[in-house]
């Protein structure tokens, strides 16, 4: 049997840094010493949680934490030791603190009160809900985008009308500069793309054809693929990874920078000088690299035929003559200014929609490549089945 003034130092199940375990008469005492700071935080709960909790054998027995030795002392150290007294009265040890100054006594204090006040309980939506919620919120901002497209093609137009009364505004140079950056700058990734991709379609087309001894139609199915499909199609992706990219990256830096806002200071239009010379580039741009793609997908598709199926120039170029027609050419040629429009203005849209931190930036220049080659595709798919319909 323990005497009442007999100190007894409790065994723990491993040493605990940072603290000791006593009985002193009737008393149940733990000794903070040292700091208890989120620094030690992982040790001291580590040492806390191997404490065996005293159970006290009368009601006479209480519980005490002597902070009086502890040097520092944080919210987190705080907490250590409110969860530990929590669990000593828990085990029916009444537990009071000693040795608290008064800044320690108000750190408890304020850690006591909003650890044991209740927490919000979360609502889980049902998966029904969540389903309905989130094709609501899709839908929603897929007709917010529509209309704010709309809207700025028609501001993009009115700005043109008024560049057709008014040619002095016309600015020549930034149209050559982004001419020659959206045009002629992908000259070389544009024809090889389109030359890989010809080559793939014939070798796909002869392998497949073969068991039918159909090898030959191969030529009229790249023909007509690369002048009605690839060619505009592989162009314009291509287009609005690079050249949409861009102009959402260069308009929305100097929207963060607060450039547009000082130019509409200064009296100078954004329109005139930021979108339409970009818009117009690429009206001008995309048709020639489109006529560019066709006569590389059908290099390509010449190239594999010369190897596949042992066709010279002059027989490749009489069987492209005979499947490929004016009409099949134009229909890819006519979706071409269509596509650039779009591009341009989706990539300058998301660019004065930048808000003032990179996070936008990045994510505003990912919508616009996103929404630029889906709305492409969706123009092609339109176009194609427009002219399938009036027989061309």
């Amino acid at each position: 049997m323990l005497k009442r003034d007999h100190q007894l130092v409790l065994p723990t199940q491993a040493l605990a840094p940072g603290f000791s375990v006593e009985l002193s008469g009737t008393t149940f005492r733990l000794v903070a010493t040292g700091a208890w700071t989120v620094a030690e935080a992982a040790k001291l709960d580590k040492a806390l949680k191997r404490l065996r909790v005293p159970i006290p054998p009368t009601s006479e027995f209480t519980g005490e934490m002597d902070i009086s030795r502890i040097e520092e002392i944080d919210t987190a150290g705080a907490w250590l030791l409110q969860r530990t007294v929590a669990a000593w009265q828990k085990a029916g040890l009444r537990t009071h603190y000693a040795g608290a100054t008064e800044g320690f006594r108000i750190l408890i204090e304020e850690v006591h009160r909003h650890g044991d006040a209740e927490r919000p309980e979360i609502d889980k939506p049902k998966p029904i809900e969540q389903l309905v919620d989130s094709t609501t919120s899709v839908v929603t901002g897929v007709w917010r985008d529509s209309l704010q497209l709309t809207a700025f093609l028609g501001e993009v137009s009115a700005a043109f009308l008024r560049l057709c009364r008014q040619p002095w505004r016309f600015r020549p140079i930034s149209f050559f500069h982004h001419l020659d950056h959206a045009g002629l700058r992908a000259v070389p990734i544009i024809a090889l793309i389109c030359f890989l991709i010809g080559a793939v379609v014939m070798q796909q087309g002869v392998a497949q054809l073969r068991p039918f001894g159909a090898e030959p139609f191969a030529v009229n199915m790249v023909a007509i693929l690369t002048l009605r499909e690839i060619g505009i199609l592989l162009t314009a992706i291509m287009v609005a990874g690079r050249s949409g990219s861009a102009f959402t990256a260069e308009i929305g830096s100097m929207k963060m920078r607060e450039e547009i806002d000082a130019m509409r200071t200064l009296g100078i239009d954004p329109m005139d000088t930021l979108v339409l010379p970009r818009v117009l580039a690429l009206i001008v741009a995309l048709p020639l690299l489109t006529f560019l793609g066709d006569i590389m997908g059908l290099a390509g598709g010449g190239v594999m035929a010369f190897g596949v199926l042992g066709l010279d120039m002059s027989t490749y170029l009489d069987k492209l003559q005979e499947a490929a027609s004016m009409q099949h050419f134009m229909a890819g040629m006519i979706k071409a200014p269509f596509a650039a429009i779009i591009i341009g203005l989706v990539g300058c849209l998301e660019g004065l929609r930048v808000e003032g931190s990179a996070e936008s930036l990045g994510t505003h220049v990912t919508s616009a490549v996103v929404k630029a080659i889906f709305l492409v595709i969706i123009l092609d798919a339109v176009f194609a089945m427009f002219l399938s319909g009036i027989g061309m």
